[in-house]
């Protein structure tokens, strides 16, 4: 068995929030969402939750295919997305804690949870599966 993975881009301010969403559930397109959560003013939490289809979001804006994983690379998710340190509080206030740090919020830690991802095997370019039929979204 295996699970497409998307990158899901909803609402945000000042940016549109990126995560990671894995459909489990392909009758009604339902599934888990890997992100980090909060502001860079506080600092962020990574969290896991089960959601229903991305597009039945009031905040949805776009759902784009990452590939897909497999039944045992899908328990390999968590450990490898918990691993990846989310955004530190980065303000005191207006001012900026680490100047000479680029700011970094869920967009970038997405893409590093991506790459992780990729690079560790679990997550498969669509090319590489060829008996599993994409969906157009």
């Amino acid at each position: 068995m295996s699970y497409q993975v998307f990158l899901v881009e909803s609402l945000g301010a000042p940016r549109n929030h990126h995560a990671i969403f894995v459909e489990t559930n392909v009758t009604d397109g339902s599934g888990y969402v890997f992100q980090v959560t909060g502001n860079i003013q506080t600092g962020m939490d990574y969290e896991v939750e089960q959601r229903c289809k991305p597009e039945e979001s009031h905040t949805f804006m776009s759902k784009s295919s990452l590939g897909w994983v497999d039944a045992e690379g899908y328990g390999r998710i968590n450990e490898i997305c918990s691993s990846i340190p989310p955004p530190k509080k980065q303000f005191d206030g207006p001012k900026k804690i680490y100047p000479s740090e680029p700011l970094r919020r869920c967009q970038e830690w997405t893409q590093e949870a991506v790459q992780a991802l990729r690079s560790s095997g679990v997550l498969q370019t669509a090319a590489a599966q060829p008996t599993m039929a994409l969906r157009e979204y």
